[in-house]
């Protein structure tokens, strides 16, 4: 496949994986910050920290060729390479909303099959989360493979704050706009 692409084709496919890279591994650094200024403090021994990574992996939104404008694969309009070029210098930022192709999309959701929009095969239905508690987590590089969800992790918050979870949310006591 990536043989039979044009010179231009290959540009722009690179261009897709690099800022997806680079997505990545800013988020990294910066998180890496977080948790590096909390060790400099003297409490990583004692903080719980829950990363979770991604909103359930990559996705198939970018069509075959990619987009640099979300809101076009949205309406079904696939743009060609060629057309796309005049955009490449800006792929990533702020005058774009780019979306990689479908290609890409299924690889960096490797191991599992396809993407996020095809659930039965897992393919971007499991995300990263990363939870370190040093002094009270002794499984240190453990990995765990069950499924979870985002609400999972609040009975843990919880429980290591010692708060009881409320037995109901009382609706009625929040103001209400009157028609």
């Amino acid at each position: 496949m990536w043989d039979s692409l044009t010179p231009e084709e290959k540009k722009l496919y690179i261009k897709q994986a690099d800022v997806f890279a680079a997505y990545t591994a800013y988020n990294d650094y910066e998180t890496g910050r977080v948790i590096d200024e909390i060790e400099k403090e003297g409490k990583l021994d004692n903080t719980l920290i829950i990363y979770l990574y991604g909103d359930n992996g990559t996705s198939a939104e970018g069509t075959p060729e990619g987009t640099y404008n979300d809101l076009a694969a949205y309406n079904g309009v696939q743009i060609p390479a060629k057309d796309q070029m005049p955009f490449y210098d800006q792929w990533g930022g702020p005058q774009t909303a780019p979306h990689m192709s479908v290609a890409w999309a299924w690889a960096f959701d490797t191991p599992y099959k396809w993407v996020k929009q095809i659930a039965s095969y897992l393919g971007g239905m499991r995300s990263g989360a990363v939870i370190v508690w040093p002094s009270r987590i002794a499984d240190k590089g453990g990995i765990r493979n069950q499924f979870s969800h985002v609400i999972d992790v609040v009975p843990t918050i919880l429980e290591a704050t010692g708060i009881s979870a409320p037995e109901y949310v009382d609706a009625s006591s929040r103001s209400r706009s009157r028609a």
